[in-house]
């Protein structure tokens, strides 16, 4: 690699939001970028126009700006080796697509849409007969002459093999009959990715393209297309597929979905990184908090895996707990902007105490609006369920909330620690088990038999809060 200017590309289409399996070569792309100091660009592949979804170009570039994939060359950005849509490239592709007829490695098709359909009657996926490229050049120059529509196709060998070292899978060789000619200019002017991807990368001087394995098949017709451009491809790496913890194809039910989704179910994009950086790579025990700048140190691209990733959410949340125990409360309070009430911004030093507490048990951002609520909002109380957590009588029960509210009254230090040692002073006389008695406290103040440490509870209430909320229990 030492005399390769390594510069790497991901090139989404605008027809969707891009899958987490394009985000996570994405990823990649950039470590690999970064690693050896080039460039990570980003091309917008919008020639499938029927298909373009309006915003999605905008929420590409989103993906990538929330995960901190800095891009060196874009559209907004600009660069050398512009423009950096596809649309906008037209003529490159058309002129391209004539050098390939003019040199005998592409043709021209006249086939319709009805032709096309028959072939694939009995079977899908049937491949393309050839018709075409077996006509003569009178029959080809008759056709244009009287303005039939056409395609341009590939012309490839009908022997032989395509030979390649990939980055991932190894020294791989696929025979040229398994591929079929594929369409390179489609009759509207437009071209398809086989095309495009090509010139593109030749262009804008791409030296490693990583994408997902299901590209494999169709490698013979690009590596025929750089040879017949005269043209030295790229190093090609087919990362593996993202699978379910079933093993079949990644989807919804396996909580597949876009990493905007993922930020929006409070999922922080540190976590996201880490997660997708141990989807097809392996580090330690694939457990370790690791910063981009992190990951771009210990990335080595030879070490990619070849064997498909198991999509675990589990393991998602567990490096999302983590990351969010790793990040300091004030840290928290901003990243927490958009998942509480904008009024409990306005308590700051309250919610920041709160979070002191709570980010222990929280997976998701998403957790800490429903775990604080009990602080802002008196919950309402059901007595008997009181009485159920203190497992003794009514009368019994309120000689005890009795006694606490006298000892929150009297007791001028209202810290955590003091008000431990006092009430666990005070339950040895209760009649009450500890768990009998704090947790009919707890009941009382949170509505809740789960909360974080009960003294810490009544401090972030304060003296006053609390004494009216376990007062009001048998009022």
């Amino acid at each position: 690699m030492a005399d390769t200017h390594v510069r790497t590309r991901i090139a989404p289409s605008p027809t969707g939001i891009p899958h987490i399996g394009n985000t996570r070569t994405s990823l990649f792309d950039y470590l690999l970028a970064k690693k050896y100091h080039g460039e990570f660009i980003l091309r917008i592949e919008d020639t499938d126009q029927e298909r373009l979804v309006e915003g999605a170009t905008e929420k590409i570039y989103k993906i990538h700006d929330l995960l901190g994939l800095k891009r060196d060359e874009d559209p907004i950005i600009g660069g050398d080796y512009g423009p950096y849509i596809q649309t906008q490239r037209l003529d490159l592709y058309q002129k391209y697509a004539q050098e390939l007829v003019n040199t005998g490695a592409a043709y021209y098709c006249f086939c319709n849409e009805e032709r096309l359909k028959d072939l694939h009657k009995d079977n899908q996926f049937a491949k393309y007969d050839r018709h075409c490229r077996n006509l003569s050049p009178e029959e080809v120059q008759d056709k244009l002459d009287s303005g039939s529509p056409y395609v341009i196709r590939v012309k490839l060998p009908e022997t032989g093999f395509s030979v390649w070292h990939d980055l991932v899978q190894g020294k791989l060789s696929l025979p040229n009959t398994e591929c079929d000619d594929k369409v390179l200019m489609k009759s509207n002017g437009i071209p398809t990715y086989h095309l495009a991807s090509v010139v593109d990368d030749h262009l804008m001087k791409i030296s490693h393209v990583l994408r997902g394995v299901e590209w494999m098949m169709s490698t013979p017709v690009h590596l025929f297309l750089y040879e017949s451009l005269g043209w030295e491809p790229p190093t090609l790496a087919h990362v593996p597929l993202l699978l379910g913890p079933d093993k079949s194809k990644l989807s919804k039910r396996h909580g597949a979905k876009s990493v905007l989704e993922y930020l929006e179910d409070g999922y922080l994009p540190e976590a996201i990184n880490n997660f997708l950086f141990y989807l097809g790579f392996s580090y330690k025990d694939n457990s370790a908090l690791l910063t981009l700048s992190e990951m771009v140190d210990i990335f080595d691209e030879t070490k990619i895996q070849r064997q498909n990733a198991i999509f675990d959410i589990q393991k998602l949340d567990y490096l999302n707990s983590q990351w969010i125990k790793n990040f300091s409360s004030e840290e928290l309070f901003t990243k927490l902007n958009c998942f509480i009430p904008k009024e409990w911004l306005g308590e700051k030093d309250k919610v920041i105490s709160i979070i002191n507490l709570a980010k222990e048990r929280m997976y998701t951002l998403k957790d800490f609006a429903p775990a604080a609520e009990y602080f802002f909002t008196t919950p309402n109380v059901d007595k008997q369920l009181v009485l159920e957590q203190s497992a003794h009588s009514e009368d019994d029960t309120k000689t005890w909330f009795q006694k606490s509210i006298d000892l929150i009254q009297n007791n001028k230090d209202y810290s955590s620690e003091i008000l431990h040692q006092e009430f666990a002073k005070a339950q040895k006389d209760s009649g009450l088990s500890p768990k009998e008695a704090f947790m009919s406290l707890r009941v009382a103040v949170s509505g809740r038999t789960i909360t974080p440490p009960l003294f810490d509870c009544f401090v972030i209430l304060g003296k006053e809060e609390t004494l009216k909320r376990l007062s009001s229990v048998f009022s």
